[in-house]
């Protein structure tokens, strides 16, 4: 630490009234004083060591926040993700529907098939574009939330890729265990960093606290120009001061100081030990959650969704030949596309879940 700044005085002493003349006495001086203040030693060294703490401190919190915000990016980007590629998917559905009114509608007016063939897959349109409408306000909400998150205006474009839920499926790295995850977050979240440095500024600004019921210094140097009078040249002055300031007073000020400092210390290193739990909890619970969505989407990519395209098929075959009802056609179909819908669903869950993940785990960086 540095010392604090010297103190510069100038001014002119017993000037003869009542017209101030500046030689008519050989008591007139114009004096410069300089005085530089010495705290009591190790003082320095604790006040810049209390910085040192809160500029410390400073950073991780801003390496906490922009941890956030990415986490906060994340969710947002792919929920628009996912409202894109389930636009995508309800379009493809009701080409689909389209195309099963026209089949119901020819068959019915061939006699093959009742009216309520083609009443149905229309009505099944209608609910469809019903969830577009509501699909569509859900994208233009995501649109804005990331548009927001951007500092840019609501409806600025963002490039989207839509989301392949079996190539993420085949892509999936394994998940490390959850110990080793919450041992790497618990070394290198700035959160606890910023909490450490708290911990850190208590405790030094304790020993501040206690150094500052110890004297102080200061030294002071002055020089004192005599002018000429009386035809008579007199000598300068210079004179040299030793002042200690007497701390009389820190039992009032100084104890009750370094008292509180304790306090704050202690709750300093009580808010390090809660956030360390509640690291590990949101570690534990992103861990968890990461490999049960892992899981599901394994589920639905190699089983799920193999198995209603395949169902879907063979009832639409059953169908042309009279063999199935329509009501079950319509049934499949609805079952394969919120299978799909489901699907990519949970793999942008997956996919913001592994950037949190990633935040709460990974290593902390410059931006």
């Amino acid at each position: 630490g540095s010392l604090p700044d010297p103190m510069l005085t100038i001014g002119v002493t017993d000037l003869v009234l009542p017209h101030f003349e500046f030689n008519q006495s050989d008591f007139t001086e114009a004096d410069v004083e300089l005085s530089q203040e010495i705290p009591w030693p190790g003082s320095l060294g604790a006040r810049s060591g209390v910085m040192r703490a809160a500029a410390t401190g400073a950073r991780a919190e801003e390496g906490t926040v922009r941890r956030d915000l990415t986490t906060t990016m994340a969710v947002a980007y792919y929920r628009l993700g996912y409202t894109v590629t389930a636009l995508e998917t309800l379009r493809h559905q009701r080409e689909l529907l389209d195309a099963a009114v026209q089949l119901s509608t020819t068959r019915y007016a061939t006699g093959v098939a009742p009216q309520s063939d083609p009443l149905q897959a229309k009505l099944a349109r209608d609910r469809l574009r019903s969830e577009e409408f509501a699909l569509e306000s859900e994208r233009i909400a995501a649109l804005a939330a990331v548009n927001a998150l951007r500092n840019r205006a609501p409806g600025d474009s963002v490039p989207v890729t839509s989301i392949d839920p079996s190539a993420l499926r085949a892509g999936a790295p394994p998940q490390p265990p959850a110990d080793s995850l919450v041992a790497l977050a618990l070394a290198t979240h700035p959160r606890l960093a910023a909490r450490r440095a708290a911990v850190d500024a208590a405790t030094r600004t304790i020993q501040v606290e206690r150094l500052g019921a110890r004297p102080d210094f200061t030294l002071s140097l002055r020089y004192g120009y005599r002018p000429r009078a009386f035809n008579f040249n007199f000598p300068d002055f210079f004179s040299a001061f030793v002042g200690l300031r007497l701390p009389v007073w820190a039992w009032r000020k100084q104890n009750r100081l370094a008292d509180a400092a304790r306090a704050d210390s202690t709750g300093a290193a009580a808010g390090l030990r809660d956030a360390e739990l509640q690291l590990t909890r949101e570690v534990a619970e992103a861990a968890a959650r990461v490999q049960a969505l892992q899981q599901r989407l394994a589920l639905l990519v190699d089983g799920v969704l193999p198995n209603a395209r395949g169902t879907v098929e063979s009832v639409l075959r059953s169908y042309q030949v009279g063999r199935a009802e329509f009501l079950t056609l319509l049934s499949v179909e609805d079952a394969r596309y919120r299978a799909e819908l489901e699907a990519v669903a949970v793999a942008a869950d997956y996919q913001a879940q592994v950037v949190m993940l990633r935040q709460l785990t990974a290593g902390e960086t410059q931006p």
